[in-house]
């Protein structure tokens, strides 16, 4: 009896072992939106035909997932809300050994490269300006301290009468690469009659703590050449610009800005639009009003 039973232990122990966890592979990677920023949130999910139920995971908020698999081949599939599902299919996972899959999803509608809805928790601000209104989902679920030091200036009504007074672009911006590549954006600050009711500079909120990128169409405060300067001007991106996430040199410090929101699809006619008005360097010679900023919704 005790022979039988070594037999079978011996045919059936090499397929419990690499069943166990410690024998497991892992599958891991980034989930990125078309402009290359993290997408948090997204439900990774694991299928294959030794899986009784699926493997899920979700991506936290720098878009990371990791998985752990027995060996085998699987398929994959990345959903979230407001984006193209994705699926990766025959993934071969072995021992011990990790395999990374970056996924890029889709936006559902028109445009991969704006702003996709408005998806993060947070508030939404609407600035209505002399040549129409930006809508902002300031993301304060990612960025709190920034968002709320924002949402300050709102609810106190300093950016009304405010204005957008600068805008770069290829004419009027001095490239110096590496470490300051063209720098297109424009940048608004409160009503100047207002300054007297400035709160305090706050502490920067870097991207590495946050997960928010700066890309087209993300919102940012504007700082000085010390970290903890930021006070009320923001800034909203027409290009990519890494040079101004935690480790961009963009800053000589290398701690870089605090993103803390997106310019909604509908409103980057009107960020265009700022940004091609005169300049004498990179002042617009005819700051463009900013009526009121108010919130529209809290999601």
């Amino acid at each position: 009896m005790s022979l039988i039973r070594t037999l079978i232990l011996a045919l059936f122990l090499p397929a419990l072992v690499t069943q166990t966890p410690e024998h497991n592979g892992r599958l891991t990677g980034t989930v990125t939106d078309a402009r290359g920023g993290a997408l948090p949130g997204v439900e990774v999910s694991v299928t294959s035909a030794q899986l009784l139920v699926p493997s899920t995971a979700v991506t936290d908020r720098s878009g990371r997932y990791d998985i752990s698999l027995p060996p085998g081949t699987y398929n994959a599939r990345y959903a979230v809300t407001g984006f193209l599902t994705a699926v990766e299919s025959a993934i071969v996972v072995t021992v011990d050994a990790s395999v990374e899959r970056n996924v890029s999803l889709k936006m559902v509608g028109p445009c991969d490269d704006c702003f996709p809805g408005l998806l993060f928790h947070g508030v939404v601000v609407r600035v209505e300006t002399s040549l129409g209104n930006i809508d902002i989902a300031v993301d304060s679920q990612h960025a709190p301290l920034t968002s709320a030091n924002f949402l300050k200036y709102v609810d106190g009504g300093l950016y009304n009468n405010g204005r957008f007074h600068r805008a770069t672009r290829a004419d009027n911006y001095v490239v110096n690469l590496p470490n300051r590549p063209l720098l297109e954006c424009i940048q608004a600050g409160i009503n100047p009659d207002m300054k007297a009711r400035a709160f305090p500079p706050i502490p920067l909120e870097r991207t590495s703590v946050t997960g928010l990128r700066h890309s087209v169409g993300v919102v940012s405060m504007a700082r000085g050449a010390d970290a903890d300067t930021a006070t009320s001007d923001f800034f909203i991106l027409l290009n990519n610009q890494p040079s101004l996430d935690y480790g961009g040199k963009r800053f000589d410090d290398n701690q870089g800005a605090a993103a803390f929101g997106y310019v909604s699809m509908d409103s980057m006619d009107v960020v265009r639009k700022i940004q091609q008005q005169p300049t004498e360097l990179q002042a617009l010679k005819s700051p463009v009003r900013v009526i009121s900023a108010k919130r529209l919704m809290q999601q």
